[in-house]
């Protein structure tokens, strides 16, 4: 509680303190009707209508963002987020950011391997747009520059995990539980880590921008996003009480892209020291345990132009070690190699203002994708519609193949300004 303090104090101030001195404010956003079809039930899942505003007031101080989302259902009412609020400080070979704020790490596109500071919003799995995924934490991250190079250094206050699907939600998986049919589970919602100095995260990073090759090496020491089976409990002999919560890991990694003639190559890897993971056993007592392993993630990525329009891949790689059968994340199996491709390639057309994009995840054991063609049209003065569907195929036991009745098509129309 008095880390959050600090924080809301610190958004009190700046909103105090830069009116006060000169400068400027800049309010834009977003507004969005969003629809699906889905073809198997032959129904509308998702309508959704987004107000996604910024404002950004320019002082001598620095700068105050405050970023609010509003969300609006049919026959529910309206969400309302502060995705972001954080105040700037510019100084003379530093920049200081303190409040709630999104950070990105890393080179990956779609896909999180050293980009480990901000948790995920998976309520609709990951077909949110990129930058809605990722959700903001109470930090305070100093960034010192000397010449080429940046140290950076990030202060969570307290822990914020990822965002799961509801139990209602048509992304919502039923795990398979390790006990008899004649046993019924109850899940506890999961316990949350107070908000103390003990349970805060820290981050660390070493970079450097250069011409020929950039860099970054850094580390840290989190929580797991997603939540661990903690315990398990019989209050009688026809029922069991599952207990959740995060557990504690470090990790350390880097990043890098260079140029290759007219391509880019990119790539990521990060080493989890001692990472917890549930192991189910039904010989045991109880059936489902932690325990720890040190896992690696590694991704090289290629971006070029080719025939007009631009082209990526990128080839991810993840391997568990002193791996065993009985490894699962979220009740689903740990291969002890898991191998995960994605494709991307997009053009514009009529003076750029159709945009045609195709983006592809493609797991390798089993095999399944996530094919997401989709096209978009600019009409100007901040008016785009766009529309494409999302196909899951293969195997029902993949990450993807397992939504084959999720396939959809979905439009939406935005107004920038």
């Amino acid at each position: 509680m008095k880390h959050k303090t600090i924080l809301l104090t610190s958004i009190i101030l700046a909103t105090v303190l830069l009116p006060a001195v000169a400068g400027d404010g800049v309010f834009s956003g977003m507004v969005r009707d969003y629809a699906t079809f889905r073809f198997s039930q032959s129904d509308m899942p998702v309508h959704e209508i987004t107000a996604d505003l910024r404002y950004d007031y320019y002082g001598d101080l620095g700068k105050f963002t405050l970023h609010p989302v509003a969300y609006s259902y049919p026959n529910e009412g309206v969400e309302l987020d502060i995705q972001e609020a954080y105040f700037d400080f510019y100084l003379q070979d530093a920049d200081i950011r303190v409040g709630k704020q999104k950070v990105i790490w890393g080179e990956a596109e779609g896909a999180f391997i050293t980009d480990l500071v901000s948790p995920r919003n998976m309520r609709s799995f990951i077909l949110a747009d990129f930058t809605e995924i990722r959700k903001a934490v109470p930090a305070i991250k100093v960034d010192y520059y000397a010449g080429d190079y940046t140290l950076q250094g990030i202060w969570v206050t307290h822990f914020i995990p990822s965002t799961l699907p509801s139990q209602d939600s048509m992304w919502a998986q039923t795990p398979s539980m390790p006990f008899p049919p004649t046993i019924s589970a109850t899940i506890n919602v999961p316990t949350m880590p107070d908000a103390s100095l003990e349970n805060s995260e820290a981050f660390l990073s070493l970079g450097r921008f250069g011409n020929a090759i950039s860099w970054k090496v850094n580390g840290g020491y989190v929580f797991t996003d997603e939540p661990l089976v903690t315990g398990v409990t019989a209050p009688d002999s026809t029922s069991r009480e599952i207990s959740q919560g995060y557990e504690r890991y470090g990790f350390v990694g880097g990043s890098f892209n260079t140029t290759l003639g007219s391509m880019i190559l990119r790539g990521d890897v990060a080493l989890a020291l001692e990472k917890p993971m549930n192991s189910v056993n039904t010989t045991s007592n109880p059936p489902i345990s932690i325990e720890y392993h040190n896992q690696v993630q590694t991704l090289v990525g290629l971006d070029w132009n080719m025939l007009g329009a631009q082209w990526s891949t990128q080839y991810l790689l993840t391997y568990t070690h002193d791996h065993d059968d009985s490894l699962v994340s979220q009740m689903k199996p740990i291969k002890e190699f898991a191998h995960t491709l994605t494709f991307r390639v997009q053009n514009t057309f009529l003076d750029e203002r159709l945009t045609a994009k195709l983006f592809t995840y493609m797991e390798l054991e089993p095999a399944n994708a996530l094919i997401r063609p989709s096209l978009s049209y600019n009409f100007g003065d901040g008016v785009l519609l766009e529309g494409g569907v999302d196909l899951f195929v293969g195997d029902e036991e993949g990450t993807f193949g397992v939504y084959q009745d999720n396939s959809m098509a979905w439009a939406a129309l935005r107004w920038y300004f």
